[in-house]
C-alpha cells in the first residue's frame, strides 16, 4: 500500500501521523512517502525511527497572520512552485494522510485535485487553516474533539468522524523514568516559560519528584543541580514518561492533551497564548471542563500559583489508561476504504 503523508514541523502534527502509519503498517506493508518542510522536527524524528520512509523536503513556509499580508505573497508562491513536486510523486498511490500544519496543504490539495483518496486527521479542538481548507477533498476526516465539528464548513460534516486523536504507543510495560513524579513538558522545542519558572519551584519544592524535558541542552544543564530532578533534552519515548507520571506540568497543545487523557495523568496547563487561533487556550478549557487540570494563564505564572496548581492537580488523582486507541479505529476504516 504505497500512502502519502504530511503533517510536522511540530511534535503535534507528526506523532499523529506516525501512530496512524505504524498502525496501518500492522496489516499491510507499507510504502510512505513523507512530505516536510526544510526545517521541521520531521527531519530528525523520521530518518531516526523509520528510515524506510521516503523523505521529500518542500520549500515552504507557514503564512502569517493576518493572512493579508504582503509578506505572505511569496510564500503562497513557494507553496505553489512545491506542487510539481508533490505530484510527480502521485502515481500509484492507494491515499493521503495529512495532519496539518502548512506543508499538509500544499499535499493535501494536489492529492485532492488528482482524486487521490485523502484523509485528514484534525488535533485540535479549533480546527487548523490547513485542515480546513483541505475538508472539500477529503474522504473522512478524523476529529480528536467533538467540538472541533462546528469548525468545519456544514458541507463537509459529513464526512467527519469522532475518534479522539490517536496516541502512539513507543514501549511496553512500565516506565523507564521510575515512578510517582511530575512530569514537565514544554513541547517538542521546550518552553522558556514553564523551564524558568520551574528553576523557582524546584528551589522551594524538595520532597516531590520530576521529570523535566527542557528542549535545550542548556536548561538541562542549569536543572541538574536540583537533586529531585531528572531533566532531559528531549524525550523520545513518551508512552513511558506518561506511565511514570502522577501529574504534569505542560502547555495545551492537542497531542499533550490527548496523551495525558490517555494515560489518565492529571495536569497544571499553560497554554501558549500565541497559538494560531487560540487553539491551545480551548484545548485547555476542554480538560479543565470534565475535571482533569487546572489552567494557569501566562500572565498569572508564578512560582507560587504553579506550586498551588501542582498540589491542587494531584488531589484530582491519576486514573487507569484508557484501554482504546483511536489510532486503531482510524486504520482500520482506512484500509477498509483503500485495500
Amino acid at each position: 500500500m504505497k500512502i502519502l503523508a504530511a503533517g510536522g514541523v511540530t511534535g503535534g502534527h507528526l506523532y499523529p501521523a506516525l501512530a496512524i502509519l505504524e498502525e496501518l503498517s500492522k496489516h499491510t506493508e507499507l510504502n510512505v512517502v513523507y512530505f516536510c518542510t526544510l526545517t521541521g522536527i520531521e527531519n530528525r524524528i523520521i530518518p531516526r525511527e523509520h528510515p524506510e520512509y521516503k523523505l521529500v523536503r518542500l520549500d515552504v513556509s507557514g503564512l502569517e497572520r493576518p493572512l493579508f499580508k504582503l509578506s505572505n505573497v511569496k510564500r503562497v508562491l513557494k507553496i505553489i512552485k512545491s506542487k510539481s513536486i508533490i505530484a510527480s510523486e502521485v502515481n500509484g498511490s492507494n491515499c493521503c494522510l495529512v495532519t496539518g500544519g502548512y506543508v499538509s496543504y500544499p499535499v493535501g490539495s494536489v492529492c485532492g485535485r488528482r482524486r487521490v483518496p485523502l484523509y485528514i486527521q484534525e488535533q485540535n479542538v479549533v480546527p487548523g487553516i490547513a485542515n480546513r481548507t483541505l475538508g472539500r477533498y477529503a474522504s473522512k476526516i478524523f476529529v480528536g474533539f467533538e467540538e472541533a465539528i462546528a469548525g468545519f464548513p456544514r458541507s463537509v460534516r459529513d464526512r467527519i468522524v469522532v475518534t479522539g486523536n490517536p496516541i502512539r504507543i513507543t514501549s511496553v510495560g512500565q516506565s523507564s523514568f521510575g515512578e510517582g513524579y511530575v512530569l514537565v513538558l514544554g513541547g517538542s522545542r521546550g518552553s522558556a516559560l514553564i523551564n524558568a519558572v520551574m528553576e523557582k519551584v524546584y528551589q522551594e519544592e524538595k520532597q516531590l519528584k520530576f521529570v523535566h524535558s527542557t528542549g535545550d541542552p542548556d536548561w538541562t544543564r542549569r536543572l541538574s543541580v536540583f537533586e529531585n530532578v531528572l531533566a532531559v533534552d528531549y524525550i523520545y519515548d513518551m508512552t513511558s514518561a506518561w506511565r511514570g507520571a502522577v501529574a504534569a506540568v505542560c502547555r495545551a497543545g492537542a497531542l499533550t492533551v490527548s496523551e495525558l487523557l490517555h494515560y489518565g495523568v492529571p495536569a497544571v496547563l499553560i497554554p501558549w497564548e500565541g497559538a494560531a487561533e487560540g487553539h491551545q487556550v480551548r484545548n485547555a478549557q476542554y480538560v479543565a471542563k470534565i475535571k482533569r487540570g487546572m489552567i494557569v494563564r501566562e500572565n498569572e505564572v508564578t512560582p507560587g500559583t504553579v506550586l498551588k496548581a501542582i498540589r491542587n492537580v494531584l488531589d484530582l488523582g491519576k486514573v487507569a489508561e484508557r484501554e482504546t486507541n483511536p489510532a486503531s479505529t482510524i486504520a482500520k476504516i482506512i484500509l477498509e476504504e483503500c485495500v
